[in-house]
Order: C-alpha cells, then structure tokens, then sequence
C-alpha cells in the first residue's frame, strides 16, 4: 500500500470532508475514480477498472453521469489498443504517480488528452485535462485545423481505397498482391480465387502456388520486377497450367501486367499481378489465321489453275477459225483471240484500250452494249446479229453468242462467247427471199390466170356433152365422169394454190378485230355442212374461257375450215364422227383446240412433217396437202405456233396458239 499524501499544515484545521468534495467539485480538469476488476480465473491480473465517481467537470468532459455504469473497456474498446489502459494499471499496480500524453482518435472521441494518476488505497484517482474543454492558442488551433484536415485525407483516402479495393473484388480480371522477394500471396480477388481452383492461396510463395509456372519464365518475371522496379506487359502470353489440378497442362493466353508496389521511401515492396484470360479470343483469331492461310492457299491453288486453265483456252481459242472474245463481269475487253484480231486488224492491247465501240456501227451499238450487259445482269445466254468493221473499213455481219463463265464459288468470272461471219448468209438468205418472194408472186398470178380457162373448159365440156352423143352409151358413162372429176380436181388444185399465193402475202402487220367464235364457227359449219352430213358427225364447242379472240376473221376462219375439214375428211367409217372445239387460256394467250376421233396417225414420227407443203399422210381421199401448211404460215405470220399429238386409231388434237392477244 503507497502511503498516503499527508494534508499540508495550513489546512489541517478545515473539515477534511468537506473540503474534498468542494476540491472535486470546482475543479476544472476531470477527476475520475476507478476501482480494479481482477481477472475471475485468480491469476491476479487487472483485466478492467470501474467507474466509482465522476466530478463534474469529468461528466461534462466526457457526458455521463457522476456514476457511470461501464467500466472503463467497455467506455474505451481501444484503450488497450492506444496504451491508456496500460497506463492505468501501471499506476495502480506501481503506486507511484504516472503522467500519459495522447491524441486519441477512437471510439467516438477526437482530442489530446493529459493524463495524472495516482493509487489511493484501493482506488485509483485519474486527473485529466481535454485541450477541447480549454482556451486554444492560435498554436493549438492550428495544430487542431492541421489534425481535422489529416484526419478528413484519411477518411478519404480510405474511402478511395475502399472503392478501388470493391473495384477489384468485382473485376472479371484476376489480380493479386505479391509481397516480399519470396513473392507471397498477400491478396487475391474473386476471379483469381476461382482461377485456382482450390489452391491456398494468402500467406504463400508463388512457387508453391503455381509451381507449374517456373517452366515458362513467369516466376523469373515477377522476381525481376520485384527486383528492378520496372512493369511488365504482355499480350497473349502462352501458359501452360494445370487448372483442374489433374496432373494435365491446358494451354491457355493471358493478357499480364505486373506492376512493382513501393512505400513511402520509394522502396519497392511486392508486385500487383493483373491478368485477363484471353484465350478464346487467341485460340478464334488462331482460327481465322489458319482459315485465312487456307483460303489464300486455296486462292493461289485457283488462280493457279485458272491461269492454266485460261492458258489452254486461249491456245484452243487462237486455233479456232472463229471468233473467240471474253470479257470481265464489268463488260470490258478481258480476251480475244487472233482470229478476232485478224479481222479488226489489231494487236489484243489496242482492242482492249479502245473496245468494241469504235467498230460497230453507231446505230447498233448501244443495242448491242444493252444486250450484253442484261445479260450479265440476268446471268443468261445471249445471241445477237451485228455489223462490225473489218480491218479493211467493210462491215460484216456477224452471229455472236454469249455465255455467263463461273468461279467455283458461283461467283461471276466474266462472258465467253464467239462470233462467225454470216455476210455471205445473210447475202444469199436475200436473194432466197426475194425469190421465194418471186415464186409467191408467179403461184398467185398462175392460179388466178388458171382459173378462168379452167372454168372455161368445165363449161365447154358440159356444153360439149349436151350436143354430143356417143356411139357407146358405156363408154360415155366411164369418159363423163372422169373428165369431171379431173376438171373438179383440177379447180380444187388451182384454189388450193390461190389460197397459198394468198397465205405468202400474210404478215405480221394484218389487221386483228374482235372475232365472236361461236358465230364464226356456225359459219364454217354451214359450209361444211355436207361434209358433216356424209360423216355423221357431232361437233361440240366451248368458248366459255375466251368468248372472242383478236385475230384477222378471215385468216381465222381460214384455220377453223381446214381443221375441221381434215377431220370431217379424215373420220373413221367404223363410228360417227365426234369433234370438240375449244379456247383456253394459257400464258396469256388464247389457244384454240380442234380434237377429234378421226382415224389418227403417229404423230411422232411423221408430226414435223404434216405441215410441209403437198404433205399428205392418207391417200384414200382426195386433197392437195396445201392445208395445214397454210394453218402453220398463216399461225406464224402472228406470232401463234400449232402442235399435234395422235396416234394411230385415236383421232388427232391439234393445239393452235393463236400468238397475240
């Protein structure tokens, strides 16, 4: 027990009572009473003190009452931290005075405290001063300015390392803090933790971690920056790691970037790892490398081959007698070969430079530049008459052709094509026409000059036998009959070519109206009306699809007599004669269809034929074969075409498109 301060002399004669509590109670530093908590295990040790007075300037000071009802750990959590608790014991323990200087800044409580203390038999007397509960000097002032602004940089600073400590816990990137040259694990983030899968990681080397990595230089990296100082970057670096931890290495890439740590002196500490697994992005431009090199490779094969492919083409072509050209998919000059330069009389680079434009004939040219690039546009063939410029400034004329030529991938390569010189063709097609033309006109004429002596004749031969008489009424009744039949077959003849002279004369250019069918067909029906009778004949119609049609009536009435006639003059004597006639509609234009159940022939052996001039199949019955080579020119001449399908036995249907609605 520390003896006690004994009472000065000039205050013995005062109430010691008293005076006590009037010394606590004006006094302006706080005084504070504490008694000992030992440790409840018996080792004698203090473990914490409690509060047993107050005065009030300590309550005003600290805000509680004359008796708080914490002890002073329980008021104070970092006392032991800050050293103050020590103090205290130290004093008690010691029983000498202790004196303890200290700015604390925990547990709720900001300013620079001094500290007396002193053991009173079991108690523990505390004086202490607040600087905030007294008069500050401009120092003071100064001093407490500079420790708010210290404490609001701290309270920053760590509010920004907590924000850049939440950054990297969120980072997709895996980092990690390295410290000491042993490199050992200080902080790792979420992604980095998955990463390895299990390993442990804080409070170990590098090595032990990932021993894996010392094969690939990793680890010699790390310790070098340790070491130097300076950063490292890499993008796609090569690992080999065993991730699954299998006892298999797996090729991956990384993106790395370690950086050296320093501290206040500038001394470097650790390394902060920074890395992002970039290895699908590696292995998919590793891909479309190797996608590439096989394409340029196939590229370079193609060309290859094309170039030998155009290189055999053009020796063939150069061989050829005709006209052989290609061009690019633009329609400029790509080739042509010497038997086309001969003739425009150029070297291949002067035809290329110029064209084809300074040899064809104005008028035609951009006919011909049109049909070429619809062409390439529709990707089909093309054939075209035009005159181009011979060498010696005489136009020819020439059949060019054209077909679209294909890369492997579908792509367009250009047009190939060739040309022949169809002058000399065309020059004798003329002369055929103009005689053909003269021919026509010689058939019209003869017919209709035969005609009035045929006439003529018929009547001289009835007026004959009605003032003759023969000696042999036998032989009058075999001569009489066949004269007639030869005059009758003989007009029929002449009308026949008449109406051919007539059919030459047909053009494109005739006049179309309107033609009812159903009053047409009554018409040609009346005027085979004995044919009908003869045949016992049924004839049908339907105009339903197309009531009229645009056509020349005359011509149209032409092709209803003859088809309807062939098939009155054509029927099977086995059974009545049926005849259908439509109109449809196909493509947008009218087809008329006479079908029968006539005797029928085959049709594909001699149907080319059935339509040439004098052609006739049967010969049983009388006829010319005039007319279904007059239906064909006349269907022709507008725009129409007619077909037949027949068999032996089976009647005929003719189909006639009737061209132009």
């Amino acid at each position: 027990m520390p003896p006690s301060t004994p009472v000065p002399l000039p205050l013995r004669a005062l109430d010691a009572e008293n005076v006590l509590g009037d010394l606590l109670a004006v006094s302006m530093t706080g005084i504070i009473y504490y008694t000992p908590i030992y440790d409840p295990a018996g080792s004698g040790e203090i473990v914490d003190f409690t509060f047993v007075y107050l005065n009030p300037a300590a309550q005003r000071m600290m805000r509680m009452p004359e008796v708080p009802t914490l002890t002073h750990n329980q008021q104070w959590p970092h006392s032991r931290q800050q050293g103050t608790f020590g103090f205290h014991v130290d004093a008690y323990v010691s029983g000498e005075p202790r004196e303890y200087n200290i700015n604390y800044q925990l547990d709720g409580y900001d300013n620079y405290y001094r500290l007396a203390a002193r053991r009173s038999g079991d108690g523990l007397w505390v004086s202490f001063t607040d600087t905030s509960d007294q008069p500050r000097s401009p120092v003071e002032v100064a001093l407490r300015e500079a420790q708010a602004a210290e404490k609001a940089a701290r309270a920053e600073a760590e509010i920004q390392r907590q924000r850049f400590y939440d950054m990297l816990m969120q980072l997709p990137a895996q980092v990690a803090v390295h410290e000491g040259p042993d490199q050992v694990v200080t902080f790792v983030n979420p992604s980095y933790r998955r990463a390895a899968n299990g390993r442990e990681l804080l409070g170990q080397p590098m090595r032990a971690v990932w021993p894996e990595l010392a094969d690939h230089g990793v680890l010699e990296i790390l310790e070098r920056v340790y070491r130097t100082g300076e950063s490292f970057r890499a993008t796609g670096f090569p690992l080999q790691v065993d991730f699954e931890r299998t006892g298999q290495l797996e090729q991956m890439y990384y993106d790395c970037f370690f950086l050296a740590l320093h501290d206040g002196q500038g001394q470097v500490t650790g390394v902060l790892d920074f890395s992002y697994d970039v290895t699908d992005a590696v292995r998919a431009r590793q891909q479309v490398e190797q996608l590439n090199q096989e394409l340029e490779t196939r590229v370079l094969e193609r060309t290859a081959a094309l170039q030998e492919s155009e290189a055999r083409f053009r020796i063939l072509a150069d061989a050829a007698p005709n006209q052989v050209w290609a061009v690019n998919p633009d329609s400029t000059i790509r080739y042509a070969n010497q038997a086309f330069l001969d003739f425009v009389g150029v070297p291949l680079e002067q035809y290329v430079a110029t064209g084809w434009a300074a040899y064809l004939p104005a008028e035609e040219l951009k006919r011909a530049q049109n049909t070429l690039e619809n062409a390439i546009r529709t990707r089909s063939l093309y054939v075209l008459e035009h005159r181009m410029r011979r060498h010696d400034g005489q136009y020819r004329w020439l059949l060019a052709q054209g077909a679209p030529s294909f890369y492997p991938n579908g792509d367009l390569y250009g047009y190939v094509g060739s040309a022949i010189d169809i002058t000399e063709l065309k020059q004798a097609n003329e002369r055929l026409t103009r005689t053909n033309q003269d021919l026509d006109n010689f058939v019209y004429a003869a017919s209709h000059d035969l005609k009035q002596p045929v006439n003529n004749l018929a009547g001289l031969f009835e007026e004959l036998r009605r003032s003759v008489s023969f000696a042999d009424p036998a032989e009058e009744e075999l001569l009489v009959p066949l004269i007639q039949d030869a005059l009758q077959q003989l007009g029929l003849t002449i009308d026949d070519l008449a109406a051919l002279g007539q059919a030459q004369q047909i053009s494109e250019t005739s006049l179309s109206e309107e033609v009812p069918l159903a009053d047409l067909m009554e018409e040609v029906v009346n005027t085979l009306e004995p044919q009908v009778r003869a045949v016992r004949a049924r004839i049908t119609v339907d105009f339903e699809a197309r009531p009229t049609v645009a056509f020349a009536r005359a011509n149209l009435r032409t092709i209803l007599l003859n088809l309807l006639g062939n098939s009155l003059k054509y029927a099977d004597p086995a059974r009545p004669a049926r005849i259908h006639v439509s109109v449809w509609v196909e493509e947008g234009q009218p087809v008329l269809v006479v079908q029968d159940n006539g005797l029928g022939f085959d049709a594909e052996k001699h149907g080319d034929e059935l339509f040439h001039l004098f052609r006739r199949l049967h010969t049983h019955t009388s006829g010319s074969g005039v007319g279904l080579y007059l239906v064909n020119r006349i269907v022709q001449a507008h725009g129409g075409s007619i077909t037949v399908a027949s068999q032996p036995g089976q009647g005929a249907t003719f189909r006639v498109r009737l061209g132009r609605a």
